[in-house]
């Protein structure tokens, strides 16, 4: 079973990476995550900042999760240390 972790998005950076701080983690992770984690949305490749395009995908991304909590089922970390996920937007967890 893959990792995850969720908690709230804390930043959108451009159209396919943002910042959470990580508030749950699965029970049966294999690996430790920081507070706080950059996330690299899989499968998609958005144009870089500085274009016109590439505003409009930021734009884009912070209205579907902006502010949201989410869950992140990990798939590695990348060589700029993002962890590479899928996202899903879920309710916000209430403490035990």
């Amino acid at each position: 079973m893959a990792d995850w972790i969720e908690g709230p998005v804390t930043q959108i950076i451009d159209g396919d990476t943002f910042d959470m701080r990580v508030e749950w983690v699965g029970k049966s992770n294999s690996r430790n995550y920081n507070d706080n984690e950059r996330i690299r949305v899989a499968g998609i490749d958005t144009p870089e900042l500085g274009s016109r395009s590439g505003e409009t995908a930021k734009q884009r991304l912070q209205r579907c999760i902006g502010g949201k909590y989410v869950q992140c089922t990990i798939q590695t970390r990348d060589v700029y240390g993002r962890l590479v996920c899928q996202v899903r937007v879920v309710p916000k967890r209430m403490a035990a």
